[in-house]
This record gives structure tokens, C-alpha cells and sequence, in this order.
């Protein structure tokens, strides 16, 4: 008996510190040879989260990339804080490696054109993406990457963004959104007026779920309603949406 109550006290240490897989790595040990041997963990389904890089473009852009638990993403390219380009769609991934054979891209002045998006990403630290579309003057694919953002795995609540935000200085598009207390907005961004509702999102991230209605003779959305996500990072507002039929985008950037 006390020979046996020996081999379990050494046995247990062996076993407790070759187990585990906080590395993202599943380790077993042979408790014949005592040799340990790990795999990597799968990787998550999809890169979800916010995500900000840069472009592999002349132009100078910023990316900005919101990926929802439900595959659809927003990619956001921005110039000197002005709006450039937005590609939208819903992702399928599996280890590691994302694809979208239907990305739809919509230009600051207006254009709509489709395409493709393949990437790869490392759960919650970086993602590289490139899309078949591109902005003049390039003309071939655009690449871009992104950073994780861990303020994603924080909730919003709607006392963080009931004040009147504004598009900084020579940032286009002109905007201005006002968000009451109760998740109420209304606001203007060139020739459109708009108003919705926003609620924090159900899976408890960094984002607010909404609907905008927009107006005016003189607005590209008028009696249009999109759905948009938005969230606050850095002090920054981001408000982006594309309709369910993909005719039609909005974002808004304010301080």
C-alpha cells in the first residue's frame, strides 16, 4: 500500500502539467513513456470582431473591418477620415481561411460593382483579406489586413453614445447624428435626413444593433430603411448598413 501511494504522487504532477491547452494547443501524455505530444486547436469558424489595418493600395487607406457572429462583414476604406469605399457580404470560414464568392462594393460617388473576398485570419489578433475589386487609380485586386480590437468584447450601452456626434473637420461625408437616452436618433448627412433606433446587440459585444429611415427630394436614400450596426472605439462612431436587397450603403464617421 504505501509502495502504491508513491507511484500516485508522482504520477499526478506529470499528468497535471502535460494536460491543458491554454497555449491554443491540446497536449496528451503516453503515461507509458511519459511522452507528451499537442496539437493545434481548431480555429474559430469566423474571424468575428472589429478589425482596423491598412491597404495595400496607392491611395493611402485606412480599413476598417466589422465581422458579425453571423458571417456578414463591413469593410470600410477610408482616406484621410473620409469615406472611400465599403465592400459588404457574409463570409463561410474553416480553419483559419474565410471566403466570399458574392462581396458587393459600393464608392463614395455612388458606384455599385460585385466580387469576390478570400482571406485568412488568427483568432482575436490579425486578419489579411483580399478582394477582386478595386479603386482607381489601382487597378488590380485590393489586399488589406486588420489588427483585433479587443474593445469588441465589451457591451455598448446606450448611455455611451446619447449625445450629438459630428463628422470631424474636412472628414466626408458632412455628418451629424443625435442619440436620445432611449436608443432614438435622428440625424443629417448631406442632402438625407434620417431617423431610426438603436438597442445594444443580444450577443452582449461592443456594437448597437439599429434601423435608419431616411428622407429628402434631394437624398439617394429617400423612403429607403436599412438596418446598421454601430459602435464606438477610440472615441470615434462608426454607423455602417447596407439594405437587404444590396442596392444601397450608408456610413457615417463622427466624434
Amino acid at each position: 500500500m504505501k509502495l502504491s501511494s508513491k507511484l500516485v504522487l508522482l504520477t499526478l504532477p506529470v499528468l497535471a502539467a502535460c494536460g491543458g491547452g491554454g497555449d491554443g494547443k491540446t497536449c496528451t501524455t503516453d503515461l507509458g513513456t511519459l511522452t507528451k505530444s499537442c496539437v493545434t486547436n481548431p480555429s474559430p469558424a469566423l474571424p468575428e470582431g472589429l478589425w482596423y489595418g491598412s491597404v495595400n493600395s496607392g491611395q493611402s487607406l485606412a480599413a476598417q473591418t466589422i465581422v458579425l457572429e453571423s458571417g456578414q462583414y463591413f469593410s470600410i476604406y477610408t482616406q484621410d477620415g473620409s469615406f472611400l469605399w465599403l465592400i459588404e457580404g457574409i463570409m463561410t470560414a474553416t480553419g483559419g481561411a474565410f471566403t466570399d464568392p458574392a462581396t458587393v462594393g459600393f464608392h463614395s460617388l455612388g458606384a455599385i460593382r460585385a466580387g469576390t473576398l478570400t482571406g485568412n485570419f488568427t483568432n482575436k489578433t490579425t486578419l489579411t483579406a483580399t478582394t477582386s475589386l478595386f479603386v482607381s487609380p489601382d487597378t488590380t485586386a485590393t489586399s488589406f489586413n486588420g489588427n483585433y480590437n479587443v474593445t469588441y468584447d465589451t457591451p455598448i450601452a446606450l448611455s455611451a453614445v446619447a449625445r450629438t456626434w459630428s463628422s470631424g473637420a474636412g472628414v466626408a461625408p458632412i455628418s451629424t447624428i443625435t442619440f436620445a437616452a432611449d436608443g432614438t436618433a435622428t440625424g443629417t448627412q448631406s442632402a438625407c435626413a434620417f431617423t431610426g433606433s438603436f438597442k445594444p446587440r443580444s450577443t452582449g459585444k461592443h456594437l448597437l444593433d439599429g434601423t435608419l429611415n431616411f428622407a429628402g427630394a434631394l437624398c439617394s436614400l429617400n423612403n429607403v430603411s436599412m438596418p446598421v450596426e454601430a459602435t464606438v472605439v477610440n472615441g470615434l462612431l462608426t454607423v455602417v448598413g447596407v439594405t437587404s436587397q444590396r442596392d444601397h450603403a450608408f456610413y457615417l464617421s463622427a466624434q
